[in-house]
């Protein structure tokens, strides 16, 4: 999974999750992948719903499950850079 950095209406820098179908697919069913807002670290063993979880690398409230972030509209689908 690639991250992308994004400015919020604050201007605030973070980051979301990048992923293509596949991965989306494959991340959904077999993963529970969690993803930091602050720093853009990938976590597993992270609920689906979970939302301000701590971050084991940067230690600031911020991961997300990804199914979480899919419903916030911060899941950018579509080609990942190789």
């Amino acid at each position: 999974m690639q991250r992308e950095s994004f400015k919020t209406r604050a201007g605030t820098i973070r980051y979301r999750p990048v992923v293509d179908e596949d991965e989306l697919r494959h991340a959904l069913f077999s993963d529970n992948v969690g993803f930091c807002l602050d720093c853009g670290a990938e976590t597993d063993g992270v609920e689906p719903d979970a939302r301000k979880y701590n971050c084991d690398e940067c230690g600031m409230r911020a991961v997300y499950g990804l199914e979480e972030l899919l419903m916030m509209g911060l899941v950018r689908i579509g080609e990942v850079n190789a």
